[in-house]
């Protein structure tokens, strides 16, 4: 949802300015955004697993992770050992291919983006009916790992905010907010159930909500906007790209310690959150910002990160 938000806005923005969308640069942008980090931990997943467990995980499979279609595996119920979690990323770069092209006519944007959340969702609820009465699973698997519905849900959210539609106000609500954290809560203590059918919409408006009340709000009920959430985001990426292999590896050497299974959960705990920490400090710091400085010379928006 957040991505759909960011990229949906940062498009409205150049087409009001440029009265044009650069297709060239908004992929070279995004490819240097997710590309060096992704085969970089591909690359050290297949190397630490080789050399550290002993545990080859090049094969056919590999291929869906290097093309960006690690959602497929995921789809089928199976993925690549320290590398399954890429799938989301598999999604969000097939998302990419399409989405800009809504933005080329700006002309009726928040219909058409309605309407193609609306048939995607529809085409779900086919699917997952289907499913439940003839056991074939597969096209609703496709539909409901592909988030499309979600991202776009987070577009339509974004042509809402630039063209400053009064739903706004609705979502920016003193009764919303309180109604997000309440949700936040029960995601919290993964008590967030309440329809197959419904779960990643619900998710994906509590999400909205959160964005536009920190974006449109003074004082937000939950204020995302301060040091030390400015330096996690800044850090995301690398911690979702990373936290796997590292979580793995800890496993496999603090497992044979002859310690109370107690202590070790509470070691690997926290030193896969330091790890996870300091390795995507360093590689914001020392990898991701060459590629990031080279991104803003495609740049016509500046996003504010």
């Amino acid at each position: 949802t957040l991505s759909g938000f960011l990229i949906s806005s940062l498009l409205l923005i150049e087409q009001d300015r440029t009265g044009m969308v650069k297709l060239k640069d908004f992929y070279i942008r995004r490819i240097l955004r997710i590309w060096p980090i992704y085969y970089l931990y591909i690359f050290i997943s297949i190397a630490s697993l080789y050399f550290l467990m002993d545990i080859n995980i090049v094969n056919v499979d590999i291929l869906y992770y290097l093309t960006f279609f690690a959602n497929v595996p995921f789809m089928l119920g199976a993925g690549t050992m320290a590398i399954s979690h890429l799938w989301s990323i598999g999604v969000e770069e097939q998302f990419y291919v399409f989405w800009p092209w809504f933005f080329f006519n700006t002309k009726n944007i928040l219909k058409k983006l309605i309407f193609f959340v609306s048939i995607f969702y529809l085409l779900k609820v086919i699917a997952f009916l289907a499913f439940k009465f003839t056991d074939y699973d597969i096209f609703y698997s496709i539909l409901k790992v592909n988030r499309f519905d979600c991202m776009g849900i987070g577009g339509i959210g974004a042509v809402l905010y630039h063209y400053k539609s009064r739903v706004i106000d609705f979502f920016t609500s003193n009764p919303a907010q309180w109604l997000v954290l309440g949700c936040l809560v029960l995601m919290l203590v993964e008590k967030f159930r309440f329809s197959l059918l419904l779960d990643h919409q619900l998710v994906s408006l509590v999400t909205l909500s959160l964005i536009l009340s920190n974006i449109s709000l003074r004082k937000p009920l939950l204020n995302l906007e301060n040091a030390f959430f400015n330096f996690i985001g800044k850090l995301s990426y690398g911690i979702y790209v990373y936290h796997k292999l590292i979580v793995l590896l800890l496993i496999y050497y603090i497992n044979p310690i002859s310690i109370p299974n107690g202590m070790k959960v509470g070691v690997l705990f926290f030193l896969s959150l330091f790890l996870t920490f300091l390795i995507s400090y360093l590689s914001f710091n020392y990898f991701e910002k060459w590629f990031l400085k080279l991104k803003y010379k495609y740049a016509t928006v500046k996003s504010t990160s």
